[in-house]
C-alpha cells in the first residue's frame, strides 16, 4: 500500500492521501452490545479530530497502549466513561477444534469525541493503525487510502488516470459514487417539492 499511496500523492490535484482501516465490528460494556465501525488511523489523522474532543487527551492514543477514542453517542449508549474498558469483538478469530473463537480484546476509553454527525458519533471507534492491524489480524495492510483533492467537483476527472494506472491493484471510488443514494434522495425530494 505504500507504493499505491506514493502514486496517489503524486497525482496532480491531490492534497492529501491517508491510509486507513475501516471495519464493522461489535463492542460490549457492562452487558450492553453495540455495532461499531473501527477506524485505524495514522497519528497525523488522529490529531485532526482534536477540535471535536469532548474529554480526554489524543496523546494517549499511541500504538500498543490499548487506548481508543469513541464517539459521544456510543459512549452514552454503552454507559462508558473515560478510563472504562470496552471489549471489541472480532468474529474472525482463531480456529480451534471446536470452530472459530472470536477475538475479544479490551481497550481503555482515552478520548470521547463529538463530530456532530449522529452516525459517526454513534459508531466510530478510532485507534492507531498498528492496533487495528493487530485486532483484525491483517499484518501490514490497509483497507483504503482516503484522498483529498483541491477541487471536489472535478475529483472524477483528476482520479481517472490514477484509476487506470492502479487497475488490478486498487479500486478508485469518489464521494459522488459513495453517496449516490443520498443524491438520488435529494433529486426525488427536489421534484416532490416542486410539485
Amino acid at each position: 500500500w505504500q507504493q499505491v499511496r506514493k502514486e496517489v500523492k503524486a497525482t496532480p490535484g491531490v492534497t492529501r492521501a491517508s491510509p486507513l482501516i475501516e471495519q464493522p465490528l461489535l463492542t460490549s460494556f457492562n452487558g450492553r452490545v453495540e455495532a461499531i465501525l473501527v477506524r485505524g488511523n495514522t497519528p497525523a489523522d488522529i490529531k485532526r479530530i482534536q477540535p471535536q474532543v469532548k474529554a480526554g487527551r489524543l496523546a494517549e492514543l499511541q500504538p500498543g497502549a490499548g487506548n481508543v477514542a469513541i464517539g459521544a453517542r456510543l459512549a452514552e449508549n454503552l454507559g462508558a466513561q473515560l478510563g472504562d474498558s470496552i471489549t471489541i469483538i472480532n468474529p474472525q478469530g482463531r480456529a480451534t477444534p471446536f470452530g472459530t473463537v472470536p477475538r475479544e480484546i479490551a481497550y481503555r476509553v482515552a478520548v470521547i469525541f463529538e463530530i456532530g454527525v449522529y452516525d459517526y458519533d454513534q459508531s466510530f471507534v478510532v485507534m492507531p493503525m498498528a492496533d487495528a492491524q493487530t485486532l483484525l489480524l491483517t499484518g501490514d495492510s490497509v483497507g483504503m487510502i482516503e484522498v483529498t483533492t483541491n477541487d471536489p467537483d472535478k475529483v472524477g476527472e483528476m482520479l481517472r488516470p490514477l484509476a487506470q494506472r492502479l487497475a488490478g491493484q486498487a479500486v478508485v471510488t469518489d464521494w459522488k459514487t459513495i453517496n449516490a443514494s443520498l443524491f438520488e434522495a435529494l433529486a426525488v425530494e427536489r421534484v416532490a417539492m416542486f410539485v
